[in-house]
């Protein structure tokens, strides 16, 4: 038998926690540096190293063996290297061996008896720089009328999208985020009891599906088609895809699986999908099994069908769908879906429906993380290989897809690890105070421990449509004050396109909404209000489209003298990349100036304090030079800082190449 010759392999992958069991996250165009340690006796010429992996080959089930060199020892550690460069997206996985020269026989990085193998995802390159806008399309478009009632054929349709789309565009938008399109439910439709509508004129909450491979005609129809009532969903949803694809925008649709309505389409073919009770909304009622028919009890009747019952909320228009994951706990086990794996089958060939008619660009999944991650990581693997095949007319922009797993709080690491491409979280709720705000950002950024994959990606907002308008959240104590809800969406603004992540606008956010959406009836979005911030969200949204370190840039928090308690006004962190370094401080109290606070900035910078540097605020490009780590702040309420960090000679250099005399640089260190 041949001497062991490798006491000890430890992995790294850079940029990553040095676990041999993880999923590790990039973007297409990346590269990656693999290294592997090892504690030998031996020659480092008598070792070969290899890392076992699919990366690079044609079929993602084709491993290849990639071989890494020699470069150094490390505390008696032998260094082992080599970068691979991601030229396609996908999942991949990595496994690491050696073997003496004079061996035959390999020994392989194992845990628990079996080659350990690290997980790669890569994701498309625009996800870096994307901008998202949500139209939560019935508001979006809906007119006003005199009455102040909406009646159906008065709301938001396709059209009214399109007619926006250059808008949009020149809003920085890159991205349509689209609430579910589909036709809504009308067994236990919800609606609004204070309405100007009756209940039977309502539309009720599109989360309640009853066709998922269908288009709700209201969203459909044309209004300058000589008869509205014959207008073709489908070609209609494709033109706005088609359109938004012309200028660069990606559509994004809204996807509901852990529950449809009582009266979806399949109910009556498949009633095993469903759970039911007597009273479809107690918890401690007990399962109603299919053998209990014979005893007269409901199963299989729609109007028995059990509803989701997610923190504490019923959705009393919906119907559970069992996915043996997660059932709340009743009186008696639940039954078996003994036709799951059909289930399966049909609700992947939703998301690969709509990519292979319509071309969609990604997908928002809705309650992601009451529906099993297996589940998830195949519908996602399924659909992304499906997209590379479509044919031209009828492909996402990028023959790829991304995925976006909504979550509260739940399973955010194991969605994370399942194949999304950005997970919810709880962003929103954490933008009322810098207090408030650090902690969560520690958390979700591994600041404060290894809680996530190295990479993983967040969506990120200050509104949406399940949460209070940021104007009520944060100005509303202040409504006497006239500018308090623009200096709240400006503040909130300014944080979200600035930190990590995918930032998205809720319609209406732009015009200092204060009304909730109207979930289960019609509303509007007063788009003639005076009040207006597309001026100012344009500029922002174009110095993070400028610069590479606001899109992918490391996050670092810098503190100040305000400390972090529930009086702190300035919240204020570096975004770094090896070229570009930037400072961001916002005041986030919208009533009172921040007069005197002192930052102390991070040595990440890569800024010789000694000497003198200028900082560039990209919003009034103004320019202060500065030396040392501590820069004095004054801020207005609600106002923001950008600052490019520069070290002054390189700055100062330029100018006296380009021929400014001294006077002009004395003036120019002095703005």
């Amino acid at each position: 038998m041949a001497q062991t010759l490798l006491q000890k392999i430890i992995p790294q992958i850079i940029g990553s926690q040095p676990d041999a069991s993880f999923v590790y996250k990039s973007l297409k165009g990346n590269k990656l540096e693999l290294k592997l340690k090892i504690k030998s006796d031996e020659k480092p010429a008598n070792i070969i190293a290899e890392a076992w992996t699919n990366i690079g080959q044609k079929e993602d089930t084709f491993f290849h063996a990639l071989k890494l060199k020699y470069s150094c020892k490390e505390n008696d550690l032998l260094l082992f290297s080599a970068k691979i460069d991601f030229k396609k997206t996908g999942f991949f996985r990595i496994m690491f061996r050696a073997r003496k020269k004079s061996d035959t026989t390999w020994q392989w990085l194992e845990k628990n008896g079996q080659h350990s193998v690290i997980e790669i995802q890569i994701d498309p390159a625009w996800v870096k720089n994307a901008i998202v806008y949500n139209a939560f399309i019935r508001f979006f478009g809906a007119k006003k009328t005199q009455s102040g009632a909406i009646k159906p054929g008065q709301a938001g349709t396709f059209d009214d999208i399109i007619k926006k789309l250059k808008h949009l565009k020149n809003l920085g938008i890159n991205v349509i985020y689209l609430n579910p399109i589909h036709p809504i439910g009308e067994l236990y439709r919800n609606y609004n009891p204070h309405d100007l509508l009756p209940a039977y004129l309502q539309p009720g909450s599109p989360y309640a599906i009853k066709d998922y491979k269908s288009i709700d005609p209201e969203l459909a129809y044309s209004r300058e088609h000589e008869i509205e009532a014959l207008s073709d969903p489908l070609v209609e949803f494709k033109e706005l895809v088609n359109q938004a694809h012309k200028l660069g925008i990606r559509v994004i649709m809204d996807i509901v699986f852990n529950h449809t309505a009582h009266d979806f389409s399949l109910q009556r073919m498949h009633p095993e999908w469903f759970l039911y009770k007597n009273n479809m909304k107690s918890l401690e009622e007990p399962y109603i099994y299919p053998q209990e028919l014979v005893k007269g009890k409901p199963w299989g009747d729609a109007k028995h069908t059990f509803c989701p019952n997610d923190h504490g909320f019923w959705w009393e228009d919906a119907a559970q769908l069992n996915w043996e994951y997660k059932i709340p706990p009743a009186k008696n086990l639940p039954p078996p879906n003994p036709t799951i794996k059909l289930m399966w089958q049909y609700f992947k060939s939703i998301t690969k429906y709509w990519v292979q008619k319509i071309g969609i660009d990604g997908f928002r999944c809705d309650v992601a993380y009451r529906i099993p991650t297996k589940f998830w990581k195949e519908c996602i693997t399924e659909t992304r290989n499906l997209a590379k095949k479509c044919s031209p007319e009828n492909c996402p922009m990028d023959k790829d897809v991304i995925f976006i797993a909504e979550s509260y709080c739940d399973d955010l690491l194991e969605l994370q690890s399942a194949g999304f491409s950005a997970v919810y979280g709880d962003f929103s709720n954490k933008l009322y105070t810098p207090e408030t705000l650090k902690g969560y950002l520690d958390y979700i950024y591994n600041k404060s421990g290894n809680f996530f994959p190295a990479n993983s990606n967040w969506f990120i907002f200050p509104e949406c449509h399940d949460f209070h308008r940021s104007t009520k959240k944060y100005a509303e104590p202040y409504t006497k004050h006239e500018l308090a809800d623009l200096r709240a969406n400006k503040s909130r603004w300014v944080l979200t396109a600035t930190l990590p992540g995918i930032p998205m606008i809720f319609n209406g956010f732009e015009k200092l909404e204060w009304q909730p959406i109207n979930l289960f009836s019609y509303s509007t979005i007063n788009w003639e209000g005076d009040k207006d911030l597309t001026k100012f969200i344009t500029k922002i949204n174009i110095i993070r489209k400028k610069h590479k370190a606001l899109q992918e840039g490391e996050y670092i928090f810098v503190p100040s003298n305000q400390g972090i308690t529930h009086k702190t006004q300035l919240f204020a962190f570096a975004r770094i990349t090896q070229n570009e370094k930037m400072i961001i401080a916002v005041n986030m109290d919208i009533m009172n100036k921040i007069n005197c606070a002192t930052i102390y900035l991070p040595e990440e910078l890569d800024i010789n304090f000694s000497k003198k540097y200028l900082l560039i605020d990209m919003l009034n490009k103004k320019k202060y030079e500065r030396q040392g780590k501590e820069v004095i702040i004054i801020l207005e309420p609600g106002e923001s800082h950008i600052f490019l960090v520069k070290q002054a000679n390189e700055m100062f250099g330029n100018i006296k190449r380009v021929g400014w005399k001294k006077e002009d640089r004395m003036k120019f260190r002095e703005e």
